[in-house]
């Protein structure tokens, strides 16, 4: 590797690297970061088209993942007559992280390591921003959204619990001069967090603590029978007693998630958990209406309304939403069901690439990939009750993150001579 390659790809690396903790803190950062990585990336992509120095693999599985949203979004475009620049902007941000990818794919792994530093700057600054935001504002967790990257306080919180997770498991990437000091740091990340999330009064982020049970499980195979046996009773009586702390705090709105579905039961279904319920519905008649390209996301509120003129949802819900709550159901109303299928495989495919690596003999690349894992199921999951992509800007943050922990987990493609 000569030197300005070397320069280059460190250049590249170094934003990518920031693009995560950026985006979570700032509205305006992680896309001007992910698109300069990007543009990095197509230059050097375009320069080895007339080389022919280097493979241009980044991996077949990670190409459907990051391309299929912008395919069928195209496809739907074309059959329904309509466009939608946001749309297409935000799905192209997808697609951006493949030249991402092959251009870390040749960078050093102990540079890609430093992204460890990002977890831990992105922990602590979002624990942060809730505590302060949460305990001093008049509007409490309703005016997270004011600040930082601007996002709800669900996504927020989302994101400052894996984060603080995160930086956690980066302890075995110990590179400083201070090995205690730093691992300190990183093993008070995540009390940190989950004591910022639970004071945002967040219900959905817990789930996180479970996928993270399951991804230790996962990453320790060689365990014996007895000792899985073990792991899975004590995760399971923290769960429980956690579920049960939280039902009981009044300081949290866990009992009140059951309050709803009762109130909804008896007609009364403008509540939190309520209007999900009806968006949800309402995103699964869509589909019924329109099963293979779904009634194009920009029609949303427009059935909305079909749908309050047939009594299925409120006049609040008309009024307030133009999405479901949900990334799973968006993507089956707005797209069909192959639009479902692109959703599943933006988690399912990195995270299956994630648990093959597993049991790789080496500890850096096993930490990766238990990191990984967290990342993509956890985003799976949090999508269920929360759209984590409703806007464009928590794009590069998964995006990004993704083909940082990819380029480190997984080998290098053939150098071609």
């Amino acid at each position: 590797m000569n030197m300005p390659t070397r320069h280059y790809l460190l250049c590249a690396t170094v934003l990518a690297l920031l693009v995560c903790a950026a985006a979570l803190v700032s509205a305006a950062a992680g896309p001007v970061l992910l698109y300069l990585t990007a543009l990095l990336g197509l230059i050097a992509m375009a320069i080895n088209v007339r080389s022919g120095r280097e493979s241009f693999q980044v991996g077949t599985p990670l190409v459907v993942a990051m391309c299929a949203p912008l395919a069928v979004m195209l496809a739907s475009s074309v059959v329904h007559g309509q466009w939608s620049a946001s749309e297409f902007e935000k799905l192209s941000r997808f697609a951006l992280a493949l030249p991402v990818a092959w251009l870390l794919l040749r960078a050093e792994r102990r540079w890609l390591r430093y992204i460890q530093w990002a977890f831990l700057f992105s922990a602590y600054a979002g624990s942060l921003m809730l505590i302060v935001i949460v305990s001093t504002n008049e509007l409490g967790r309703m005016a997270v959204s004011e600040y930082g990257g601007r996002y709800n306080a669900v996504a927020f919180a989302d994101l400052t619990l894996f984060f603080g997770f995160a930086a956690t498991m980066t302890m075995p990437w110990s590179s400083s001069p201070w090995p205690r000091l730093e691992n300190a740091l990183k093993a008070a990340a995540s009390p940190i967090a989950i004591y910022a999330v639970w004071l945002s009064q967040t219900r959905s982020s817990w789930v996180l603590v479970g996928v993270l049970a399951l991804v230790i499980f996962l990453g320790n195979s060689h365990w014996s029978r007895r000792a899985k046996a073990g792991f899975t009773v004590v995760a399971l009586a923290v769960v429980m007693t956690g579920m049960a702390i939280s039902w009981y705090s009044a300081s949290s709105r866990m009992s009140a998630a059951w309050s709803d579905v009762q109130r909804f039961e008896h007609q009364d279904r403008d509540t939190s958990v309520g209007i999900r319920l009806q968006l949800w519905h309402a995103s699964w008649l869509m589909f019924k209406q329109s099963p293979l390209l779904g009634v194009y996301p920009s029609n949303f509120r427009a059935e909305l309304v079909r749908l309050e003129q047939r009594g299925v949802v409120t006049p609040t819900v008309v009024e307030g939403y133009g999405e479901p709550h949900n990334d799973f159901l968006n993507a089956l109303a707005g797209y069909g069901l192959l639009g479902l299928l692109t959703v599943c495989a933006l988690y399912f495919i990195p995270a299956w690439l994630f648990l093959r690596r597993l049991r790789h003999p080496d500890e850096s690349v096993r930490t990766a990939a238990r990191i990984g894992l967290l990342f993509t199921l956890g985003y799976a999951c949090f999508s269920l009750t929360e759209m984590m992509f409703r806007n464009m800007r928590s794009v590069p943050i998964y995006g990004v993150t993704l083909v940082v922990l990819y380029a480190l987990a997984y080998p290098r493609p053939a150098r071609i001579s």
